[in-house]
């Protein structure tokens, strides 16, 4: 039923009437008015029913710029290429942390850390190693003592990295900067002082042609690095890998052998003497223009000291196995033990095949007596020559670098000498003269029991018949 209002000002008194009452006059019960009820309001129309629309299309995803497209999960590690679980986190191999890591097409190669026990891959930046906190290589970009600025990593190893480097102060001229690493603060001096020596050593071998220039030492809190010549070549172990291990040719091995025999004269006639103690031909680079040698890492030369203490010092056991003779490996280093060194690496690289000690003397004894493998007939002097200096008693080898460089220069192995006394012939490296007595060969350090020298060659010592080496 409506409901009506009282039209009079100041009344508002509702009323109930009926449905069809328009047009018909009431009177207010309150105030008596009299109105006229008007036409009853037409009801809201409904509102018209919307326009049906087609379905919205959903957008396609646009292709993402290539420096914003997310990088794919590497499916093997970057450090060491190992197959990768899917969803992987870590390297289960080396321990290689992938989050965060560059994908595997990337140019920036994550950092192993150089503790033989650890191993760790670590992502570019970090300066200790996430396992067990070996200080690692410096990062490319690095200002070492304001002069010398890391390009990239060359080589690295458990005691220290290698570093192409720009040196700023010198018209941006390439150097090589080798850097000390070492985490324990009790063998750091012991580490640096090695580093000063090899420093040293290089000094002294700048008057050879085959040894990098050296620059500078730089000390730096607990590193130090040592700053020499750019090589622009590759060693030559890599060369004959490189070559399914075809050897070079035997002139060109016989010219090197005689270079190399000039530096080793010059250090075994140091005093002490200073022996070079890892010959090997990944210590030897080839340059560009495929003749020219330099001979690299001097790290492990030593000087065999004059006092008790420094020769004990001086027995640390640094070899590579199959190059090294018996006495090295036991640390008793001696000048001929770089002559052993010298014949293994000449035979690596005139037959292509790594030596193994003093085996290789008897295989090749077997060949020139006819068994193996036939070897050329005019280069059976040399390896005649190699056999004798791969000898594992030390006294049956040649006595100095000077020998060795001589019948390698008259292409010979010479098995007599003349005595410049009485003109008596001898055999080649007896230490004295069979008929007047006189010294034929250098003299030996001092006997160990009484003190006295005697000559290479001599098996005991002539004053108190003492065992010499």
């Amino acid at each position: 039923m409506p409901r009506v209002i009282c039209p009079k000002a100041g009344c508002g008194q509702a009323m109930q009437v009926g449905d069809d009452v328009a047009g018909k006059q009431f009177r207010c019960p309150k105030c008596q008015t009299v109105f006229t009820l008007g036409a009853a309001p037409a009801p809201p129309k409904p509102p018209p029913a919307p326009t049906p629309q087609p379905p919205a299309q959903k957008p396609q995803p646009q292709p993402q710029p290539a420096a914003t497209r997310p990088a794919a999960a590497p499916t093997t590690c970057p450090a060491c290429s190992s197959a990768l679980l899917p969803g992987a986190i870590s390297c289960l191999d080396c321990g290689y942390l992938l989050q965060g890591a560059a994908s595997a097409e990337s140019e920036v190669q994550p950092c192993l850390c150089p503790n033989p026990a650890c191993g760790v891959a670590n992502a570019t930046g970090e300066r200790t190693c996430q396992r067990c906190g070996t200080p690692l290589p410096t990062a490319s970009g690095t200002m070492i003592a304001h002069r010398y600025r890391i390009e990239k990593l060359l080589a690295l190893g458990g005691f220290g990295a290698v570093y192409l480097a720009t040196d700023t102060k010198a018209a941006d001229k390439k150097v090589v900067l080798k850097e000390m690493i070492c985490g324990d603060p009790q063998e750091f001096q012991i580490r640096l002082n090695f580093f000063r020596r090899e420093a040293e050593t290089l000094r002294l071998l700048e008057v050879f042609p085959v040894v990098p220039r050296f620059m500078e030492l730089v000390e730096q809190g607990q590193t130090a690095y040592l700053a020499m010549e750019f090589i622009r070549g590759q060693d030559l172990l890599k060369l004959l890998e490189g070559n399914a291990n075809r050897p070079f040719p035997l002139e060109q091995v016989i010219a090197w052998g005689r270079q190399i025999c000039d530096v080793l004269q010059y250090m075994h006639n140091q005093t002490p003497p200073l022996v070079h103690r890892d010959l090997k031909p990944d210590n030897i680079m080839l340059l560009e223009d495929a003749q020219t040698i330099k001979m690299i890492d001097f790290g492990t030369a030593r000087d065999l000291g004059r006092t008790a203490k420094e020769k004990a010092a001086a027995k640390t056991r640094v070899y590579t196995e199959g190059y090294a003779p018996p006495e090295l490996i036991v640390g008793k280093p001696e000048p001929r033990s770089d002559l052993f060194l010298l014949a293994g690496t000449l035979y690596h690289l005139a037959t292509g095949r790594p030596p193994e000690g003093f085996q290789t003397a008897r295989e090749i004894e077997d060949a020139l007596a006819g068994g193996g493998n036939a070897l050329p007939a005019s280069y059976r002097w040399f390896f005649e020559l190699i056999k004798i200096n791969l000898a594992e008693d030390v006294n049956e080898r040649y006595f100095t670098a000077q020998e060795f460089q001589a019948d390698l220069a008259k292409r010979q192995v010479s098995t007599q000498t003349t005595c410049p006394k009485c003109k008596q012939v001898n055999k080649v490296r007896e230490p004295y003269c069979g008929k007047c007595a006189e010294p034929l060969t250098q003299a030996t350090p001092p006997c160990y029991h009484c003190g006295k020298t005697n000559r290479m060659g001599s098996r005991c010592c002539i004053h108190c018949g003492n065992r010499l080496r």
